[in-house]
């Protein structure tokens, strides 16, 4: 009797930790900044500055065009995600080094979760112009690793949005 009892906690607690790991990779879950060097309260990015983003990657994966749509979508959520602020307009750069961009495979994630992972991986650095002066630099990694049918519905596309707004909430935010 306490064995069956014992062996049914393990499984629960087994099965607790599984579904956490599994929820931490949705694709809706916004990716949280590593800062490597944190960005200082006053100068977050407020709604009225001007930004620019350019983002580059090492990986082959990664196309000229996946750039500037990633950079793209990173101006807008910075944009949406921007508080006001009084005071004169600053200028940023948002440069984002993509590492890793695995687009990984549908099908895999349909027959089973683990298999055919989404990943996009980069270190993000904050200048403030005119000088180019580094205020900020974090890493930010996004995996998506659900199966079934909803693994295979989910696109590089939506992955791509969720880590977009994870750089905007750490620029802005200083999440």
């Amino acid at each position: 009797m306490q064995t069956t009892m014992n062996l049914s906690h393990c499984f629960r607690v087994l099965f607790a930790v599984a579904a956490a790991h599994v929820l931490s990779n949705c694709a809706g879950t916004t990716p949280q900044a590593k800062f490597l060097q944190p960005m200082p309260e006053a100068a977050r990015i407020a709604r009225g500055d001007k930004v620019s983003t350019r983002v580059t990657s090492t990986d082959p994966g990664m196309l000229a065009s996946d750039q500037q749509r990633l950079g793209e979508k990173i101006a807008g959520k910075i944009k949406a995600v921007a508080a006001s602020r009084a005071g004169a307009a600053r200028t940023y750069e948002v440069e984002v080094a993509i590492s890793r961009y695995d687009k990984g495979s549908a099908f895999a994630r349909a027959m089973l979760a683990g298999l055919g992972q989404i990943h996009i991986d980069g270190v993000a650095t904050v200048y403030q112009q005119p000088g180019k002066h580094k205020i900020a630099q974090f890493e930010q990694n996004k995996t998506f690793a659900w199966g079934g049918i909803y693994g295979a519905s989910v696109t590089m596309d939506t992955i791509e949005d969720t880590y977009a707004k994870g750089i905007a909430e750490a620029v802005c935010q200083g999440k």
